[in-house]
Parts: structure tokens; C-alpha cells; sequence
């Protein structure tokens, strides 16, 4: 496709410009701040050169996170990320700072379009009324925090069974059949995280104070409070999350403890068991989905190409020009994700592949969200190219639900229902793990007793409420870790949205069972929008509505359970 080969070639900047020299960057930055606004063209060029210098800056520290995690042996990768860290960011967030200061005192910002250019403006008065200068060094501190939880847990490897395994490469061993082997599996992978389980304390003891310190600095009672404003959360509030934590408890937990002993049942075991969970209660085993990143990439390209010609498109330009690093292996950090390499506006994927069922919906997932990153491209503001979270994860976990009917690419035709039955099941048991989560932050940030021996006890209460069906007796010092999520450590605040996006992406799903080209028009509408609206309005455009309330909950699971049943 024409477009995507399409060159953003700098209008602005040098083609010879650094965006890792220190000096370069400072006098690219006094170029800007001393930009000359003498009219409303004078402003719109001065937002293109802005947009400009944040897209160049965002690929640089972009790829630095990618060639970190692709192998956290990597010195030469490591040291390069941590001078993106530690000498460019506390360059340009001062900057960034003075910027917004000189865009909002300009006389010719009410000439500006309002229906474009306002939510912008919102954003940009919000993050300059939270900007502290003394906050410039606790966000480097945070950021080599969380490299140091990458590097901790991208060196973990298991011995099991006289062979080396990642973590990622353990879990096919909690599909089989033999409960035995599930069990002294999960315990040979458990080990591992546990022997690293103070260090993981000591560090989240650093994340915290850090924190702490930067909501204090800011006016802030605490850091969740600073939070939210950090992430522009203008249309929810706290109060909405636990109300949507408490909606879950109440709607979802019975259906999964029915569905649980129902399994049990099956099985023939008493209770669930951590090494339970993810065996196939009618005893057909693993499900190999693929044999490597070629066989997997050929299979859902076809069901890609099968939904629509751009989202098949899309995929193979990833493909053809290495924007994807699949397979886990020794070294590479844990996790998945895509990252914008913003500057040539194009997206990167990144993920630990080991075989199972679950990579084909996580490269479903993330391909979501480099769809998201192409139809967005055009924006003019660099930071319209991306979404709020909330509405990024539409755009990823909608692509998981919406792949349904091409299964057949991937699967054996004895393995579709299975695979269909099971994905809708994880949905549910999604929820009230992300309650668990979202939960657990609001907690540890807004309360003083937040110590490690605290956070375990929390954490097994919270499994008691939105857990209960699964049996973790005489595994209390297991139990007490489990809240070590890498989005704790690396992305705090950052798993209610998740919650929100897949009831969206649910509705889109509702609608594509209704008319599937009309449903996804609609989605890659709403995609083309990025970040230029607010949250409501990107969810109607895409003929779904924003909502967190226990009704529409219940209504999205009725119609799971109708498609179970069926």
C-alpha cells in the first residue's frame, strides 16, 4: 500500500540533527522556545516544529526501550537507554515545561480550532499546573527504577527437567494433562521469581518514596491523586474504579466459582489449584498453535488480510520491514508490547512467543495497537498520534475478539470451539484480576502502612474477594508475591484501563456479530481519530459507549455466556 511507504522527511529540524547529543538538543530547543509567533500561522508552525522535535526525541528513547529489552544482557543497550534516562529526558522536560508555557500565553491560541485544538490545550494547561522542576530528577530515578526490575526479571531462567526454560517457556507445561507435572512445573518457575523476591521488595520500597515525593511536590496528598491528573483522567474518577472493582466482585466472581467447581468437576480434583488454571478440563492437552515466528506471522496474516485490507496490509509492512521481535528466549525482558517509533511514524511490536494459544491472542493484541499507530499516523500533533490508554486497549483487545471467525488459519478445525470457549472464559476471569491490580494501587499509594509484610497481607485479601475459587492453601509466601506484576513496578496506575477497553472492545465485538464489515469500519474510524477527542467521543465513534457501570457489565456477560452456551 502506497501510503505506508510514505516518508515524514523533517521540516523543521536538520536531517544531521542528534537527538541523543546533549548540546544539539539543547540549542534545537532554544530554536523552538525562541520561535517568533506573529500570527496564527506563525502558532500552527511552531505546534508542526514542536510535533516535529517530540516525534524525533520519542523514537530516539523508543528504540533505546526496545534494544534494552530484546536482550537486558546487552551493555551497550543498557547504557544507551540509561543516557536517554539520565541526560536527555531531564533536558527536555524543563523545556517541555517552557514550551507549554509559551503555547498557552499566546494571543493567538483562542484563533486556533477550537473543535480540534481543544482537548490539547486541556491537556497541556493540566500537565503545566503539575510540573515541578524538583520532579525532574524523581522521574529519572523512577525510570532506572523500572529498568532495574527489566534487567532483575529478563535474566530469570528455569531448570526443570534438565533443560533451561524462560518463564514464558514454562507455562505449555501448565496445559498438560498430568497433574504432577503441572504442579513441580509451576513450583520450578515460581522458585525462580521467589529468590528474587526481596530484591523485588527492596525496589518497590525505592518506587514507592520516589513517588511519594514527586505527588508531594506537586500539591498532591498522594501519589494517586497525581496520578490520574498525570494520565489526563478527565472523564472518571477514583470512586468510578472501585465502584467498577465492586460491580465485578458482585457480577463475575459467582459465575467464575460456578464455572470453577464445574471444572473441578471435570478434572476430578477438589479445588483449583494455581497449577490448575490453565489445563483443558475435557482432557484434550496443549494446543500447539505454531512451530515458530514465520508459521505464526503466516497464519495471522491470513486472518488479518481476511478482516480487512488494511489491517492485512498493515501487518505485512511489519513483517517486511522487521517491526517485529516475537519469540522468547534467554536475556530478553518479559512481557509484551508495541512501541511508535514516532519519527518515521510507523509501530514495533514486541513479545515472548513460546507457542501456545495465548501468543496468537497477545500478537492479536498488539497488532491492535499498531493499527492503531497507522491509522493514526496523520495527525498533526504528535501527540494526537496516540490514544488514552483506556481507548488504546479498544483498539487491541477489539482485534482478539474480532479474529474469531478466521480461527481457522490458525487452529485445527477440532481445536476451534475449544480455543473460542476458552478465550471468552479468560475475558471473565480477566476482570476480577484486574480489580485485584487496579485495587492494590489504589491501596499502596493512598495508605501509610504500605510495607512489604502489608502489601503481602493486602494482596491475600484481595485474593480472598476476587479470588475465592482459587485454592492457594500452604502457599502463603507464593501468595504474598504475586502482586510483583510488571505493570506495578514499570507502569503505575496502569491496568483499570484495561477493564474499561475490554467492555469496549466487547461492544465492538456485539456489533461485528451483527454486521462484521459495518463494525469494523467503524473501529478503524475511530482509530483514525488517535487522541484528538475526548474518551466518550472516541468510543461513540466507533458506535460503542465509555462505560464502567454493573449493568453494563452484566449485559456484555450475558452475551458471553449466550456464546458459550451456543
Amino acid at each position: 500500500m502506497k501510503t505506508l511507504d510514505k516518508k515524514y522527511d523533517r521540516k523543521y529540524l536538520p536531517k544531521e540533527f542528534n537527538p541523543k547529543n546533549e548540546n544539539e538538543l539543547k540549542s534545537i530547543y532554544q530554536n523552538l522556545l525562541d520561535y517568533d509567533i506573529q500570527s496564527l500561522q506563525d502558532l500552527e508552525s511552531f505546534l508542526e516544529f514542536w510535533s516535529e522535535l517530540a516525534a524525533v526525541v520519542d523514537e530516539a528513547g523508543s528504540l533505546a526501550y526496545v534494544n534494552m529489552t530484546v536482550d537486558t544482557k546487552n551493555k551497550a543497550a543498557e547504557s544507551e537507554y540509561l543516557h536517554i534516562v539520565e541526560n536527555i529526558y531531564p533536558i527536555t522536560d524543563p523545556f517541555e515545561n517552557s514550551l507549554k508555557e509559551k503555547f498557552l500565553s499566546s494571543p493567538f491560541i483562542d484563533k486556533l480550532d477550537n473543535q480540534y485544538y481543544a482537548l490539547f490545550i486541556k491537556r497541556t494547561k493540566s500537565e503545566k499546573e503539575i510540573y515541578r522542576q524538583e520532579n525532574v530528577d524523581l522521574f529519572v530515578q523512577d525510570a532506572k527504577l523500572s529498568q532495574t526490575y527489566q534487567k532483575i526479571t529478563g535474566s530469570w531462567m528455569v531448570d526443570y527437567e534438565g533443560k533451561k526454560y524462560t518463564v514464558q517457556q514454562m507455562a505449555i507445561f501448565q496445559e498438560n494433562q498430568d497433574r504432577i507435572i503441572r504442579e513441580q512445573s509451576y513450583h520450578a518457575r515460581v522458585n525462580v521469581h521467589l529468590k528474587d523476591k526481596d530484591a523485588l521488595e527492596d525496589l518497590f520500597d525505592e518506587m514507592l518514596k520516589v513517588r511519594t515525593q514527586t505527588a508531594r511536590n506537586a500539591g498532591f496528598a498522594n501519589y494517586r491523586d497525581y496520578a490520574f491528573v498525570l494520565k489526563g483522567r478527565f472523564d472518571y474518577t477514583p470512586q468510578d474504579c472501585l465502584n467498577m472493582h465492586e460491580g465485578i466482585a458482585e457480577t463475575l466472581v459467582p459465575l467464575i466459582s460456578e464455572w470453577t467447581k464445574e471444572k473441578c468437576s471435570k478434572l476430578g480434583i477438589t479445588s483449583l489449584r494455581p497449577w490448575d488454571l490453565y489445563v483443558d478440563p475435557d482432557g484434550y492437552g496443549a494446543i500447539k498453535a505454531f512451530e515458530n515466528d514465520n508459521e505464526l506471522c503466516d497464519k495471522v496474516e491470513k486472518v488479518f488480510s481476511s478482516l480487512h485490507p488494511l489491517t492485512g496490509a498493515y501487518f505485512k509492512y511489519m513483517r517486511e520491514n522487521k517491526l517485529l521481535d516475537l519469540s522468547s528466549r534467554e536475556g530478553k525482558a518479559p512481557g509484551g508490547y508495541m512501541t511508535e517509533l514516532s519519527e518515521r511514524r510507523v509501530p514495533f511490536i514486541f513479545m515472548n512467543a513460546v507457542g501456545s494459544k495465548r501468543d496468537v491472542d497477545t500478537l492479536l493484541h498488539e497488532a491492535g495497537h499498531s493499527f492503531h499507530a497507522f491509522q493514526a499516523r496523520e495527525q498533526i500533533l504528535k501527540s494526537y498520534r496516540s490514544s488514552p490508554l483506556e481507548f488504546a486497549e479498544v483498539a487491541s483487545m477489539s482485534m482478539e475478539l474480532l479474529g474469531r471467525p478466521y480461527f481457522h488459519y490458525v487452529y485445527k478445525p477440532e481445536e476451534i470451539t475449544r480455543v473460542k470457549r476458552e478465550q471468552l472464559i479468560k475475558i471473565v476471569e480477566f476482570f476480577p484480576f484486574m480489580s485485584m491490580i487496579d485495587s492494590f494501587q489504589h491501596w499502596v499509594y493512598t495508605t501509610e502502612d504500605n510495607g512489604r509484610e502489608a502489601r503481602g497481607k493486602k494482596w491475600q485479601e484481595l485474593n480472598r474477594k476476587f479470588q475465592p475459587y482459587l485454592d492457594m492453601s500452604g502457599l502463603d509466601e507464593i501468595e504474598k508475591t504475586r502482586w510483583q506484576y510488571p505493570h506495578v513496578y514499570t507502569s503505575p496506575f496502569y491496568y483499570i484501563e484495561y477493564g474499561i477497553a475490554q467492555l469496549g472492545a466487547l461492544q465492538v465485538w456485539r456489533n461485528s456479530l451483527q454486521n462484521e464489515k459495518e463494525a469494523v469500519e467503524y473501529y478503524l474510524k475511530a482509530l483514525s481519530l488517535g487522541g484528538s477527542a475526548p474518551l466518550p467521543e472516541l468510543f461513540q465513534s466507533g458506535n460503542i459507549s465509555f462505560v464502567m457501570d454493573k449493568k453494563s457489565l452484566q449485559d456484555l456477560v450475558d452475551l458471553i455466556k449466550k456464546q458459550i452456551s451456543e
